[in-house]
């Protein structure tokens, strides 16, 4: 089955740049195994997946990623990630991403800024430069934005938001879809963490995902998630932490169709 998908996402890539496109890779290892449910997370346990995670993030913190979407070779997708807190209320970040076969290439740069609002709100945004290519279309770039946030509800709930691309930016003469993400993550204790959120892009079916994380010692990280809309996906993985910060995230998310998508990251974060 797999061996017939490349010819077949090599077809409709060509034609992607004349119809609704959205930029967006594959998640990293840890949001992939969580089902994506990571908007609401308190901590960057899965990487910077809301502003509004900056000024929490750590002094510094690099996350790099990859991912092979369902094993196939030619099809690969990559994410780097640079977290730095500016002052006790505010941060900057950094990312870049890949995604894409030989005809078809996307590419994003996110600027993101993050501010504490007090000791439970914190508000975040971003500003994103796009890129896709498909050979003998060329090269077709737009400049959106995203804007989210964060409140500690209660001492044990999180509740994060996100919009990005609000204005329905055109990458040619397609538009790009408008996002957004409402979550809620009840973390009880330093061991254990159940997210749940749901997203919505326009014109396509919502999504409902749920993950949990559970830390069994301070070496191990045990995650599983699901989401579905339209079709249910189910992912799982590992994670390592080490004591000088430095970690490691394997993940896999099933697709009943398509199969596995393997993926990993590295991380390295200093308080």
């Amino acid at each position: 089955m797999r061996l017939l998908l490349l010819p077949v996402f090599s077809l409709f890539f060509c034609f992607v740049l004349s119809a609704q496109v959205q930029i967006r890779g594959v998640d990293n290892a840890a949001a992939l195994a969580l089902g994506g449910a990571t908007i609401a997370l308190p901590k960057p346990s899965a990487g910077i997946q809301n502003e509004a995670l900056l000024p929490v993030s750590g002094k510094m913190a690099f996350f790099v990623a990859s991912a092979l979407p369902f094993g196939i070779g030619d099809y690969q997708s990559a994410q780097a990630q640079a977290a730095f807190r500016l002052d006790k209320n505010s941060g900057v970040g950094l990312e870049f991403a890949y995604s894409g076969i030989e005809l078809y290439r996307e590419q994003r740069v996110r600027l993101g800024y993050g501010r504490r609002l007090g000791e439970r709100v914190s508000l975040g945004g971003n500003l994103d430069w796009l890129q896709a290519n498909a050979q003998e279309y060329g090269n077709k770039n737009a400049l959106t934005f995203g804007l989210s946030m964060l409140a500690q509800a209660l001492p044990t709930l999180s509740i994060g938001a996100k919009i990005q691309n609000p204005l329905q930016t055109k990458l040619g003469d397609s538009k790009l879809p408008a996002q957004f993400r409402l979550g809620a993550c009840w973390k009880p204790g330093e061991q254990f963490a159940f997210s749940s959120e749901v997203e919505k892009i326009i014109d396509r079916p919502a999504q409902i995902k749920a993950g949990i994380e559970y830390l069994p010692t301070d070496l191990l990280v045990l995650r599983a998630g699901v989401r579905g809309g339209g079709i249910g996906r189910a992912g799982f993985g590992v994670g390592l932490r080490f004591k000088n910060g430095l970690g490691l995230d394997f993940g896999t998310e099933w697709d009943p169709y398509l199969g596995f998508t393997p993926a990993a990251m590295i991380r390295w974060r200093k308080e």
